[in-house]
């Protein structure tokens, strides 16, 4: 099972800039995975409080003798030896680096790392965000409309989110 966990208050990224709030980042997670067989959209994060540490959510989720693998991106991996508690997480999971063809492998210092080979696809929640800002005339940009899909773009437009 593929587990989508929405972080309560990803300290990391908190500190950089403004996070859309938990209850709406789950709320559109759910809408775009509601249909996608062998995963599950998880607000354990959320339930639990205050900051999230993958750590803490690797342990609830884990299951005896099972694997457990967190899939990120280059940049994520990147970073990884600066999380919470970083070389009991190493201990713990098999890091999913997802990166282009071509690009050199990332492997992190001590930490288990398979590589995922992926054609890069020209998106980010950080990109669709500013497009959805600054719009205008609260029109829908086209780029934005076929990156997201269409029932969590008519949440974002009816909870006026990245409204500009």
């Amino acid at each position: 099972m593929l587990h989508i966990v929405v972080a309560n208050d990803p300290w990391q990224k908190s500190a950089e800039r403004v996070v859309t709030p938990a209850h709406h980042r789950l709320a559109m997670a759910r809408l775009a995975f509601r249909d996608v067989v062998g995963t599950a959209v998880s607000d354990l994060e959320i339930r639990r409080g205050g900051p999230t540490y993958t750590i803490d959510t690797v342990a609830q989720l884990t299951q005896p003798g099972a694997e457990t693998v967190l899939v990120m991106g280059p940049a994520a991996a990147s970073g990884v030896t600066t999380w919470h508690r970083a070389a009991e997480l190493a201990e713990r999971v098999t890091l999913a680096v997802v990166q282009p063809p071509g690009e050199p492998p990332i492997h992190v210092e001590g930490w288990r790392t398979e590589i995922v080979l992926m054609e890069p696809v020209e998106a980010s929640a950080t990109f669709v965000r500013e497009l959805l800002t600054h719009r205008a005339h609260q029109e829908i940009p086209p780029q934005a409309v076929q990156l997201v899909p269409p029932a969590v773009m008519s949440y974002i437009v009816e909870c006026r989110l990245y409204s500009p």
